[in-house]
């Protein structure tokens, strides 16, 4: 799935850049993240259960995207619905 993301929007919808993010005490998240060639792009702070909790924030751009793809990812019948992402689909 985390590499299916990017591919749908690059790929697929013509994007220049992805943001995610993880919580900092989610260390696999991350490490996930950076696999897949997203760089560090700030930090947030959250409420989360009445305590502080921080989270990272994360770019990804096309040209990050094309040189750490590792995972064979196909969209199949994603023209029919372009439209819903205000694209033209011919």
């Amino acid at each position: 799935m985390r590499a299916a993301v990017p591919h749908l929007a690059f790929a697929g919808l013509g994007a220049e850049a992805a943001v995610s993010g993880a919580f900092t005490d989610n260390p696999a998240s991350l490490a996930v993240s950076r696999k897949l060639g997203y760089q560090l792009d700030g930090i947030s702070r959250h409420a989360v259960r009445g305590e502080l909790a921080f989270e990272q924030r994360m770019r990804l751009n096309r040209q990050d995207w094309e040189r750490h793809r590792s995972i064979e990812v196909t969209t199949e019948g994603l023209e029919p619905c372009l439209p819903l992402f205000g694209l033209d689909a011919g």
